[in-house]
């Protein structure tokens, strides 16, 4: 998907309301794809067997800590 980048300047242009919600349509995207793009590249790798994601882990008793 391609974001078109809109400018702005300091002067009050006089815009109907279509042209207002197509602009704010747009910041609204750019928004989201790079708040997605924080949420791709931000996110960790999960350790296997780290914490018991690949068998299950004993919690406690004697053989607390052992995989099974």
């Amino acid at each position: 998907m391609q974001v078109l980048k809109v400018e702005t300047t300091h002067k009050r242009i006089k815009m109907n309301r279509n042209t207002r919600k197509v602009l704010d349509y747009i910041s609204h995207v750019e928004k989201q794809v790079k708040q997605m793009s924080y949420v791709k590249w931000l996110k960790k790798e999960v350790e296997i067997n780290g914490t018991g994601t690949h068998k299950y882990r004993i919690k406690c008793g004697p053989n607390k800590g052992k995989v099974l």
